[in-house]
């Protein structure tokens, strides 16, 4: 072979595998592959046959703002989705409700909302415990949430997160100050599947009398480094108030009982069918049941989608 020829081919090899990595499938064929600017990636899908059984996307019109993405799933609210990624982190960032509760100045309660969002009916969602922590806001406050089953002990569940925030005068509170005067924060436990709030209140143990310049308390789960505590959230806070927050996700075909690695190899048809299904891709069991799949090393890509996982660019 010439030089001149070889130095062709060189090159048309390149341009290949650099063709092939970025034009890697992420939804699948004839599927849409975006909406309102958030790509959706293949097992999440909008429209018939388009998403893995749990992982159906709806992408509505929501007027002025345009097309929004949002978790199909979600029965009784819509969950917006920020954005979906699929390997080596399998992660939705979506944007969940604050729970709230508000009081008359002699203590009654006028309303409350726990926060809960029926977005995870055959849990295919876990609210991640590295990259998210729960904030109470509030004056004489103690809220918290719940999670894991307590297995027959004394306690109904394994896990009870929350924190107490207090404050006697409007003036006590400071912007950028969460330590538990007006405003609390803590870590939140692993394995939440939901957004739900415990509020206690009473006016014996936890009383709001008179407190008008802190007249309801909030409490949220929210992306770590997303908020910041500001003294007038505590009276001006919209009811209606969201916040971003990381969602871990898995394939959990048999819901509160899903299959290994091992288990979906054995029975490729069984719930949606094995899912790591490109050339070069490998299954990882997940920390809290089910498992995910990426693509072996040198290489990058959607391995749930066939021929997903391309070499990775600059490989040798």
């Amino acid at each position: 072979m010439s030089t001149p020829s070889f130095l062709l081919s060189v090159l048309l090899l390149a341009a290949t595998a650099t063709a092939a990595t970025a034009g890697s499938p992420t939804a699948l064929p004839g599927c849409q592959g975006s909406c309102g600017g958030v790509d959706i990636p293949y097992p999440f899908g909008i429209g018939t046959s388009c998403f893995r059984k749990d992982f159906e996307i709806s992408c509505i019109n929501n007027g002025s703002a345009g097309d929004v993405p949002v978790l199909a799933t979600a029965d009784n609210r819509a969950v917006q989705v920020l954005n979906l990624s699929v390997a080596p982190w399998p992660e939705a960032r979506v944007l969940l409700p604050v729970a709230w509760q508000c009081f008359s100045p002699n203590g009654t309660s006028t309303g409350s909302f726990s926060g809960e969002v029926d977005f995870n009916p055959r849990s295919v969602y876990r609210i991640s415990d590295t990259q998210n922590e729960l904030f109470v806001l509030g004056c004489n406050t103690f809220i918290y949430n719940k999670a894991g089953n307590g297995e027959g002990g004394r306690y109904r569940y394994a896990y009870y997160t929350g924190c107490v925030a207090y404050s006697n005068d409007s003036g006590d509170p400071r912007d950028g100050a969460c330590a538990g005067i007006g405003c609390c924060h803590v870590d939140i436990p692993p394995g939440l599947t939901d957004n739900s709030m415990s509020m206690r209140y009473d006016n014996d143990s936890w009383p709001h009398v008179n407190q008008e310049y802190c007249p309801c308390d909030y409490a949220f789960i929210v992306e770590k480094g997303s908020y910041t505590f500001r003294a007038s959230d505590l009276t001006s806070m919209p009811r209606d108030q969201t916040m971003p927050l990381v969602l871990d996700w898995a394939i959990r075909d048999n819901g509160s009982v899903p299959m290994s690695c091992e288990q979906a190899a054995r029975s490729p048809t069984g719930g949606g069918g094995y899912a790591c299904v490109s050339d070069h891709s490998e299954c990882v069991n997940s920390a809290n049941g089910g498992y995910v799949c990426n693509c072996t090393k040198g290489y990058e890509g959607n391995p749930y989608v066939r021929g997903g996982c391309t070499i990775t660019a600059g490989a040798p």
